[in-house]
């Protein structure tokens, strides 16, 4: 799911992780038509909040140089890091026929969203342990970033077997100014799993970065809620607010089913004009 998609205009590679008040957020971005290879790195750790952004060429060629199915490590500058990586055989390929074969939309994406991690992460020569904890693990690839979209995942709740990843957002249409709204919600509870994708499945999202909440469903299948609340949020560039450190309520048929503290990785992006 790593393989580059050298064609493409706009590509991205990135994992996340929480544990134990650790977070780290990780993306290899390649941008073809300048020419510009970024590896941006975004830390939460006891000592501080951080997002860095370094030059690294060999984007360009490789992909994602330091990142495999594997594993990922990265041994220069304040934040560091040597993980293993063990991601559970489901997958989020979100398609809308024939979008993908026609090339509609702004973006393609693979997800692995249950990954395990092992190993460690340095933040300005302190060293922090990561023992079994559950992250994910995406690439995606296009002609360029949707205008806007809400981003959310999450891998420690209080009920340890239970995961999200949701994306709403809009997307234009052959590049052009028409928007369109698309979105996934994908749950997985143990060894089960459910994936809506919309259209034709309706995900929605209301509120501001600080408090909003994300609903989820199908006509005729159970109907999903999720009630997040951000802080130290951060600028990625690009016109997107992060955080790794969010709450998230997951209710179903309007009752609740698990609560993520302070590990819940919440995005925002809105751009008006581009």
């Amino acid at each position: 799911m790593l393989q580059p998609h050298p064609s493409k205009a706009l590509e991205y590679w990135f994992f996340k992780v929480n544990y134990q008040g650790t977070a780290l957020l990780v993306d290899w971005i390649c941008r073809r038509k300048t020419g510009a290879a970024v590896l941006r790195v975004s830390v939460h750790s006891p000592g501080g909040r951080e997002v860095l952004f370094l030059d690294h060429p060999a984007i360009l060629k490789d992909g994602a140089p330091e990142l495999s199915m594997k594993g990922t490590s990265w041994s220069r500058g304040d934040v560091r890091w040597q993980l293993s990586l063990e991601a559970s055989p489901a997958r989020i390929r979100p398609q809308i026929f024939p979008a993908e074969q026609m090339k509609l939309f702004d973006m393609s994406l693979v997800s692995a969203p249950t990954v395990v991690f092992d190993g460690w992460i340095e933040h300005h020569n302190q060293r922090y342990p990561v023992v079994e904890a559950r992250g994910m693990l995406s690439h995606y690839w296009g002609r360029g970033l949707p205008q806007e979209w809400w981003w959310i995942s999450a891998n420690q709740f209080d009920n340890p077997d239970i995961s999200i990843e949701c994306t709403i957002l809009r997307s234009r249409v052959w590049g052009l100014p028409i928007l369109v709204p698309l979105g996934y919600f994908y749950y997985r509870d143990r060894a089960q799993s459910r994936l809506l994708i919309s259209p034709p499945a309706r995900i929605t999202a209301a509120g501001t970065p600080d408090a909003f909440e994300v609903r989820a469903g199908s006509l005729r299948g159970p109907q999903f809620a999720l009630k997040a609340i951000g802080r130290e949020y951060a600028a990625l560039g690009d016109g997107i607010m992060n955080t790794l450190t969010g709450d998230l309520v997951l209710s179903e048929r309007g009752k609740k089913v698990a609560h993520a503290w302070g590990s819940a990785a919440l995005e925002r992006r809105a751009i008006s004009n581009e």
